[in-house]
């Protein structure tokens, strides 16, 4: 199947530690025999005006919408397959393949997090993978929505993840999206437990996220670039781990 994996991000976030999760990427998809395609500011053009005036500085709810057009113009180019990949997920095993059934799929997480002086694992749909196939009817009845949304939601009251990961959690009970697990993503608690060498959050990580991810999404907005360096480093040396 022909594929084409995209990715985007600014030249600032592409000289920082996240060049590590691109190159990732990149020898992933060379790995795989998949097209790579890395798309910079200019994915911005693809987003209408009045939606880039009322997301203001909130640029990532801009390329929320911003990818699923890069991805629907892949497919009309005639890929059989497109993917994306966020620019801070780091790949793991570069022999994982995008193995589903069905015309789209989207990232699973395992989000570990505290509640009632306990941890626990929340799973929910991620909008850091997306793949999309010919013939499918979700992008652009997503595109739609997405729209329409932006279109009546309040500038003042748009919440970071509006029309990405909180649109595909909501849809998800309705639509029964085909998920990839393989791209799951690790919580602030996770990342301290790694750069530790072990601790509770990891061990609970790794025992609901089974079989262990074979990428995942590092959310670079919510550490730091020491502290991504180390985990990164962690990652790549001896991959996820509970101790």
């Amino acid at each position: 199947m022909q594929t084409l994996v995209i990715q985007s991000c600014s030249e600032a976030q592409r000289s920082s530690w996240q060049q590590a999760c691109l190159q990732s990427v990149a020898a992933w998809a060379q790995q795989q025999g998949y097209d790579y395609r890395f798309v910079g500011d200019e994915i911005f053009a693809s987003v209408p005006a009045w939606y880039l005036a009322k997301v203001g500085t909130k640029l990532p709810v801009a390329t929320d919408y911003g990818r699923l057009v890069l991805l629907q113009e892949a497919l009309a180019e005639g890929y059989e397959q497109v993917c994306w990949l966020d620019a801070d997920v780091l790949v793991l095993n570069p022999i994982w393949r995008l193995n589903f059934t069905g015309s789209c799929a989207f990232g699973l997480e395992h989000w570990v997090q505290p509640r009632k002086q306990q941890l626990t694992v929340k799973k929910n749909l991620h909008n850091a993978a997306l793949v999309f196939r010919q013939g499918c009817a979700v992008l652009p009845f997503l595109l739609r929505c997405v729209e329409s949304l932006m279109q009546r939601v309040d500038p003042q009251h748009i919440a970071p993840q509006f029309v990405g990961p909180k649109l595909l959690q909501a849809l998800h009970p309705f639509a029964d999206f085909a998920v990839l697990p393989a791209v799951g993503a690790l919580s602030p608690l996770v990342i301290d437990d790694l750069c530790k060498g072990g601790g509770p959050a990891l061990r609970l990580f790794c025992e609901h996220a089974q079989p262990l991810p074979q990428a995942v999404n590092l959310c670079a907005s919510l550490l730091d670039a020491s502290q991504a360096q180390r985990v990164i480093e962690q990652l790549q040396s001896v991959g996820l781990s509970s101790r």
